[in-house]
């Protein structure tokens, strides 16, 4: 399972090697300012707002780890790291530059597996509209 580390400036997202493996991507890194907020996933629903599979690894209903690109009004990218079997949350980002040194986040949301997807989401959220 994915760790979440947060801090003042950013949040990362460490994977271990097989998660790595699976999704075809190394660990995360975001800026604060690109973070809108986090919410708890319905697990029984979110593999199906995923879309197409670009690169990665996925089981419908079951895994999903990689990016995944949806077209449309609501689409873009995702990264998923997510087991049907553990709670998840959904941080929904910002694609705009950021201030700080022009990085542009590619990513609209995560979808990432954790122990405790309430805790998380709420720390995260405290943590945006602390600023």
């Amino acid at each position: 399972m994915p760790k979440i580390e947060l801090t003042d400036t950013e949040l990362r997202i460490k994977l271990s090697p097989a998660e790595k493996i699976w999704a075809l991507h190394g660990d995360i890194t975001l800026r604060a300012a690109h973070i809108k907020g986090a919410e708890v996933a319905d697990n029984k629903e979110i593999w199906k707002t995923l879309g197409l599979r670009l690169p990665g690894t996925g089981i419908p209903t079951f895994v999903a780890y990689g990016s995944f690109w949806r077209a449309g009004q609501t689409g873009g990218w995702t990264f998923a790291a997510w087991m049907s079997t553990k709670p998840a949350i959904v941080l929904n980002l910002s694609t705009a530059k950021s201030a700080h040194r022009e990085v542009r986040n590619r990513y609209r949301r995560l979808l990432i597996a954790v122990d405790d997807a309430q805790k998380w989401a709420d720390t995260i959220n405290d943590a945006i509209t602390g600023c």
